[in-house]
């Protein structure tokens, strides 16, 4: 039924955030991707990963961005970009809230 069809669009939705964590991801581009509306989206993802669809996104960008930043020469704002942060600061404030520490700490700490 309902909740099938949900499972399926966060699958997909997951999908859609791995092919396109780089650029613009909001959750009515993603519910439009899916089939689904933006408020089943926002009920249905929670119950399967204990996450909002944003903080997913988020966790997402940033454990691309360590793995570049222990793989790459890039500079952290670079890195910030690649990963779809707009905003060098956004991209220090979000990485150090999951990771806890600044990017260049990462980097100093895993290189």
């Amino acid at each position: 039924g309902a909740e099938q069809v949900a499972l399926g669009g966060v699958e997909e939705m997951v999908g859609y955030v791995e092919g396109h964590f780089g650029g613009e991801v909001t959750g009515g581009k993603v519910g439009g991707f899916v089939g689904l509306g933006e408020s089943a989206l926002l009920r249905s993802f929670p119950q399967v990963f204990g996450l909002t669809p944003i903080q997913y996104v988020k966790q997402f960008r940033v454990e691309k961005a360590a793995e570049l930043l222990r793989s790459t020469r890039l500079k952290t704002g670079e890195v910030g970009l690649e990963c779809g942060f707009s905003d060098a600061s956004y991209f220090i404030k979000t990485f150090r809230e999951i990771k806890h520490c600044t990017p260049r700490e990462y980097r100093i700490r895993f290189c």
